[in-house]
């Protein structure tokens, strides 16, 4: 299809030709840039699902903490109250 729309841009004369020319560069590249994007959009995806993760299990390891520490104090409160 390309070789089709040059031969008609060869027709029209020089202008046509470049003008073809850099339209496709254009298509082309902005692929390759959406094609980056996505890469790009898919590592940082994982990268937030990773951090959630750890978050999560710093939350649930945090919870573990407190309440342990919550027996700690009222262990300490029922001593200091027998003496």
């Amino acid at each position: 299809m390309e070789e089709q729309i040059y031969t008609l841009a060869f027709k029209e004369g020089l202008w046509a030709v470049l003008f073809v020319t850099l339209f496709v560069y254009q298509l082309r590249e902005s692929r390759r840039l959406q094609d980056v994007a996505k890469e790009r959009e898919d590592r940082l995806t994982a990268l937030i699902n990773d951090i959630t993760k750890q978050l999560e299990t710093l939350a649930t390891k945090y919870e573990r903490m407190s309440y342990d520490l919550q027996e700690i104090r009222v262990c300490l409160l029922k001593e200091e109250s027998r003496k």
